[in-house]
Order: structure tokens, then sequence, then C-alpha cells
């Protein structure tokens, strides 16, 4: 059953959009209308409550209008310009977020530090402490793309594939939904197969989202999509490397789900260290699983990657 609260959830994130100032252009206004934050919100965390459900949306429309302003606009390839959007963005996700930081004249800077407080009041404290360092693992990501933008460089294969598995900001999203949905597997389970597990997610996530954002990805000149690198590393025809990158994330969900079999396993046994935490592991691995689902779910309706003209230049 769809939770019910993605109307309440968009019309609530959308508003707040509108107060900072997100939604100022043409193009934001485009952006929004097209990614159906609500409705992706509860697709991608089905248990979240109502206000969980409006978190993540608010979560949603700051990653995508951020991360459109630079995999889409000029500023994507002025690594001076992005060095001081950054500065101001990682202020606003302080390890304790206190009162709003008045030196944060950028808008999408400032909502962030509001979304930050909010998240932070209702989250576990291990989330609270992982959620910037996985936040910061995402800046430092760009970073590295803005400089081969303003190169024109596509990357090689391996080069992109590490570089992909920390942008999008999959890690600090992750720790996002296990906050909202009240999963806390502990820190020594968490670089091993459940750290595998996530990392797999992230792949499922950014991989098959590259098979639906070639058309604008081509549009905008950014070579940070699986499908073009694969066409330009391999000498392959569009069509054969968008074959290629289907192929790859078929078998990264193969991946995925023989280790989620094997930590369903390891839970009962006693004398293996994942039985100690059976309910945070086990909670783990369904919202992985349920947050892969919606996520394709999403990306086959919305009108985000079902948009063939008029693209706006943020």
């Amino acid at each position: 059953m769809l939770n019910p609260h993605h109307e309440y959830a968009e019309k609530t994130a959308v508003h707040w959009a509108h107060e900072y100032g997100l939604d100022r252009t043409p193009a934001a206004v485009q952006r929004l209308t097209d990614m159906q934050c609500g409705m992706f919100s509860v697709l991608w965390c089905p248990r979240s409550d109502r206000e969980g459900a409006v978190i993540l949306a608010k979560w949603i429309i700051w990653l995508f209008l951020w991360d459109d302003t630079f995999d889409d606009g000029p500023l994507g390839r002025d690594p001076a310009a992005f060095a001081d959007a950054l500065a101001q963005v990682e202020r606003a996700v302080p390890d304790d977020p206190g009162r709003l930081d008045d030196t944060l004249t950028f808008p999408l800077a400032r909502a962030l530090a509001d979304l930050w407080r909010d998240f932070h009041a209702c989250a576990p404290d291990n989330v609270r402490r992982r959620f910037p360092v996985s936040f910061r693992m995402y800046l430092r990501a760009m970073a590295a793309e803005t400089r081969n933008r303003a190169a024109e460089a596509v990357p090689d294969l391996d080069a992109y594939l590490r570089l992909r598995r920390v942008c999008g900001a999959t890690r600090s999203s992750i720790d996002m939904i296990e906050g909202l949905q009240g999963v806390d597997v502990p820190d020594m389970l968490r670089h091993g197969l459940y750290g595998e597990l996530r990392a797999f997610a992230s792949e499922l996530w950014l991989w098959s989202n590259d098979t639906f954002t070639v058309r604008k990805d081509l549009h905008y000149r950014n070579p940070h999509n699986l499908v073009l690198v694969l066409r330009e590393t391999r000498g392959l025809s569009l069509q054969d490397a968008a074959d290629q990158a289907g192929h790859m994330v078929e078998q990264r969900l193969r991946d995925f789900g023989r280790v989620a079999e094997r930590l369903r396993e390891l839970v009962d046994l006693p004398e293996d260290p994942h039985s100690r935490a059976k309910e945070p592991v086990l909670g783990g691995v369904r919202m992985l699983e349920e947050s892969i689902s919606g996520y394709f779910r999403w990306q086959e309706t919305t009108l985000r990657y079902r948009r063939t003209s008029g693209f706006l230049t943020p």
C-alpha cells in the first residue's frame, strides 16, 4: 500500500522551497514540478511517518536543485564558482546545528541549514554523526566532477565507477532514510556485508539513473553518465552502451540479492556478530530492498526523465 502522506509532503516541501527562494527561476519551477518530490519521498522511504515524509521530500528538492545547478548549468564548469558555493553549503551542515547562520547568503545553503536542523532534531545520535561525514564525501566528489567538466574530460570506466559511488549523495540519503525509519546497525557491522549492501544499493540507484538521464546529460554536455562513459571508453554505439549499462544493473541486483540473503542467514547463527544485532540488520536489509524498489518505480514514472524537449538551463 502506498504511504498516504505523499500529497501533504509535496505541498509542504514545495512551500518550503518557495520560502527559501529556491523557485525563483523558470528552470527551478520546471524541475520542482517534474521531480514529484512527495511521491518520490514515500516510494523511497515507505515506512516514514508524515513528518519524515516531509523531511525526505525537502531533501529531494534540495539535492536535485543543488545537483542540477552544477550538472546542467555553467557553474558546473567553473571550479572557482563551485568552491564559493561549496564553502557556504559545507557550513550549513555543522556537526551540531544551532541557530541559523546569518552569514549564509546562498539560498540553497540557507535551506539546507534549516533542513539539517529539522532532521538532526529527530534522528538517532549515530545518524546525526554519520550524515555530515557522508555529506562531505559527496561534496568532495562533486568537486572532482566540476574539474572534469571544466576540462571537458570523460573519465575512464574505473575512475567513473569509483567517483559515482560517492556522487549523487546516496550515502547521506541512506543515512537519512535509516534515521527516518529507525534503522541503526552498529558501527562494527557497517564495514562488512551491511556496508557492502549499502554500496550496492547506491550503485543500483545511480547506474539505473544513468540509463534514464542520457538524453538530459547529452543536452547539457555532462560527461558523468555510465552510458556515455561506456560509449567513449569502449567505442560503442549509444544503444550498445545503454544495453551494457542495463546488464551491469542486472548483475548488481543479483549481487545485492546474494548479500541480502547471506545477512538473513548470519543473524540466525549465535556465534556470528550479526546475531547480536538481528533486528537492526534485518530492518536495514528490508529498508534497502524497499528503497530500491521505490526508486525504480519513481524513475519509471517521474516527469523528470520523461521530458524530451524544453530543457531549461539552471
